[in-house]
């Protein structure tokens, strides 16, 4: 059949046959109304709606995070709509802001499965303040997967998005990796729900104050990998010297100024 045919069989929906849809988070977020769309049932079905999480928190830290939810249930009689959580990521220019020049970039990709059979495609990146070795790049992203791993296996859906999402798994990773060399960020910069398990709903609603154990991960570190004494004491100095140390070319100047009033006097 032709575009034009085609054309032709579809017919119009007209603004007034058009009613306003309030869509609401799932129980995981308290049910929180986050847009109100218009359209007939059959299009907001399956519809992906973007929110940040600076409308959850009011905190001007979250507001470059997005979160994306899926309309799966359209209720007619209240025009209400149910979401489900399908993942996060980070603005562009928020991850361009994490990598500094001199310093090591760590990423990885992981398809992690929560104990309640729902599957996420995680990505997180660790930032280090100086250039790692390789070895110490290894062993890092080894406390990554393991730690990663640990949560997942060991929390339902509802927890693992909340540790996920308000950054307790990243404070718990930097805290491990940093013994392996210092780090100025520790991000998951990407979540995707991948898989859905039959039946699968949220049953219920976990706060973000919500406490989580603490994951010890057992390290085994070769000379190469371990973190000099000096590098260790002195973390916040290197913090400065990366944040406030002027360029060469003002160094240079001021030097021949000094230079010149030395000769003078």
């Amino acid at each position: 059949m032709s575009q034009k045919a085609r054309k032709r069989k579809t017919k119009k929906v007209l603004y007034k046959d058009k009613n306003w849809y309030t869509i609401s988070a799932p129980k995981s977020f308290n049910f929180k109304e986050i847009a109100d769309v218009i359209g007939v049932e059959n299009n907001v079905l399956g519809r992906v709606i973007e929110t940040l999480l600076y409308d959850f928190t009011n905190s001007y830290s979250d507001i470059s995070l997005k979160l994306s939810f899926k309309v799966i249930n359209v209720n007619e009689g209240p025009k209400k709509c149910e979401t489900v959580f399908v993942g996060h990521s980070y603005t562009n220019d928020y991850i361009r802001s994490l990598i500094g020049r001199g310093s090591s970039k760590i990423q990885i990709i992981l398809n992690l499965k929560t104990l309640d059979n729902y599957i996420f495609r995680v990505t997180m990146i660790c930032t280090t303040i100086k250039r790692a070795r390789n070895t110490q790049q290894i062993l890092i992203r080894k406390i990554m997967r393991e730690i990663l791993e640990e949560f997942a296996g060991s929390l339902n859906h509802e927890k693992f998005i909340v540790g996920m999402v308000y950054g307790e798994f990243q404070n718990q990773i930097q805290r491990v990796a940093k013994t392996i060399y210092p780090l100025s960020s520790s991000v998951i910069i990407k979540s995707k729900l991948i898989s859905i398990p039959e039946g699968g709903v949220d049953k219920e609603y976990v706060p973000k104050e919500e406490d989580f154990e603490i994951v010890e991960v057992p390290i085994k570190r070769s000379r190469k990998s371990e973190i000099r004494r000096t590098e260790r004491i002195n973390v916040k100095k290197l913090q400065r010297k990366t944040r406030r140390s002027p360029p060469t070319e003002t160094r240079k100047a001021v030097s021949t100024e000094e230079s010149k009033s030395e000769k003078t006097e």
